[in-house]
């Protein structure tokens, strides 16, 4: 699903009409009706009551829109309006349709009081994604009224006050809401950390835009939702065997850090790879071979740490480098050895944690890394390869430029985590939750995006759909045992339900 600019939106929602042969106002009674059905699936809009803040404009006109239909629920709603003189011809043609149904609306201002019943559901209908100025001082009462209200929030398409394609100021007034219904597409500022406070939640509703239209739209931008999981499904042959699904090499783990090596092998084999061989330091032997028999080990020379990589890669088709490795001195030679004097160019490739931390001591190493190897950075991990970034929106650029330039494969983890691919296109995720922000998450990834480099998937897949298996194995875990006790084992252990859920 294409991320869009307000530009982009405009441009389909005009073809869509001139295509479909309709008004804008159909458009609204869409938007509304979609609402409307949102609502439904949550609660008896008959034994509910809306307050619906409308401006002048079109979102205002959805607004209207939805409080006819919900009165025709017999829902309680209450109406307010933007008192002005220049709405616009749509929220007029709304305006006509709430009189003739006889559904009083009270006109206001910056002075107005507005008037909140304890059990009334805000329904905000203010500003929409066309929003490129900041609404003005004078917003600061009506949008600090809704904000300090202790009832629940919903915002239509984006909440009032929010930019869609840049950074808002702090002092600018941005409604808090605790969901956003967004249409058709999600706006990138939906994705942010720095609109957190604004954006709680927010659900995507379908209003039958033209869908050539928005395919056609050049952004970059996507957002990975369970529409697309279907291009992802690879049966497995009835006489096939393990080797027909990849050999793993995954190299990592350090005293004290051996378990990080464990969740990743454990998520190679479980994302249906063939075979995965773990090298750690001689202190890991016994912990792989009787945690994780399913398993092959060897070993480095050292005890506590690796001095040497692998040399005899021939059975392998994917090697994935970093969890729990650490970062000493005589590591740090080891991993420059491997990638000076290896030839990977016929190798899938995956750098995890340490591995991406001394890739950063020694950036010159970035150059000697196969076309499309996939790095899995946190935002530490990131900000030591690209330098510290104003907002967001520099993050973006940054890590584009650096994909790009280098031919990496880069998946910025964190909320929504966001895949970077050297073609330029940036990839969302819709799937994962706060609870994952445990430690071993990251390794679990790195063997899910492994495994199914192994099991013959092209890189880019693997990293998009591997975020969003992740994701996915974390959510089914937490519906089980709640987000603050999830273990990174936990994801591991809901792997299998989540292929389940998406494939049978």
């Amino acid at each position: 699903m294409k991320i869009l600019n307000p530009q982009q939106l405009r441009e389909v929602e005009t073809k869509t009409i001139n295509i479909q042969q309709i008004d804008l106002t159909d458009l609204m009674e869409r938007a509304a009706t979609a609402v409307l059905n949102w609502l439904k699936a949550r609660l008896d809009p008959g034994k509910s009551h809306f307050t619906i803040i409308c401006g002048i404009g079109n979102n205002g006109g959805d607004g209207l829109a939805l409080a006819r239909l919900l009165s025709e629920e017999k829902a309680g709603v209450k109406v307010y309006l933007q008192k002005n003189n220049t709405y616009s011809l749509d929220n007029l043609t709304n305006q006509g349709r709430l009189k003739d149904a006889k559904i009083p609306v009270e006109l206001y201002d910056e002075n107005t009081l507005l008037e909140f019943l304890p059990d009334t559901i805000i329904i905000d209908a203010i500003f929409g994604y066309g929003l490129n100025r900041p609404i003005g001082e004078e917003w600061k009462p009506i949008i600090s009224q809704i904000n300090e209200a202790q009832n629940s929030v919903i915002s239509i398409d984006v909440p009032s006050g929010l930019f869609c394609d840049k950074i808002n100021e702090e002092k600018d007034p941005v409604v808090a809401s605790e969901v956003a219904l967004t249409f058709q597409t999600p706006k990138l500022s939906l994705f942010l950390p720095e609109n957190r406070d604004y954006v709680k939640d927010f659900d995507i509703l379908d209003i039958s835009l033209d869908l050539p239209s928005i395919e056609n739209q050049r952004s970059g931008l996507n957002y990975v939702s369970t529409d697309y999981i279907p291009y992802f499904y690879r049966s497995r042959a009835k006489f096939s065997h393990k080797y027909d699904y990849g050999s793993v090499l995954l190299i990592g783990g350090s005293y004290g850090k051996i378990g990080a090596s464990l969740l990743a092998a454990k998520s190679v084999l479980k994302s249906g790879a063939g075979l995965v061989t773990v090298h750690v330091p001689k202190c890991g032997y016994e912990i792989i071979q009787a945690s994780f028999p399913e398993a092959m080990v060897t070993t480095d020379f050292s005890e506590d740490k690796i001095t040497k990589f692998p040399v005899d890669l021939d059975k392998f088709n994917t090697i994935a480098i970093g969890p729990g490795l650490g970062t000493d001195d005589k590591t740090a030679l080891a991993m420059e050895e491997f990638l000076n004097g290896t030839d990977l160019k016929n190798k899938n490739l995956v750098i995890d944690a340490d591995g991406i931390n001394l890739l950063s001591q020694n950036p010159r190493l970035i150059k000697k890394l196969p076309a499309e190897t996939i790095i899995t950075p946190h935002d530490k991990e990131l900000e030591r390869l690209i330098g510290k970034w104003k907002n967001s929106f520099d993050k973006i650029e940054k890590t584009k430029k650096l994909s790009a330039e280098s031919k990496l494969i880069i998946v910025s983890k964190g909320a929504s985590t966001q895949t970077f691919l050297p073609n330029g296109e940036v990839y969302f995720n819709s799937t994962g939750n706060p609870g994952m922000a445990t430690a071993g998450s990251g390794d679990v990834l790195t063997g899910i995006i492994a495994g199914h480099l192994g099991k013959g998937f092209n890189a880019a897949d693997a990293a998009v759909f591997g975020v969003f298996l992740h994701g996915l194995a974390g959510d089914l875990a937490a519906v089980q045992n709640g987000q603050e006790s999830l273990l990174a084992s936990d994801i591991s252990n809901y792997l299998p339900a989540a292929y389940k859920q998406l494939f049978g």
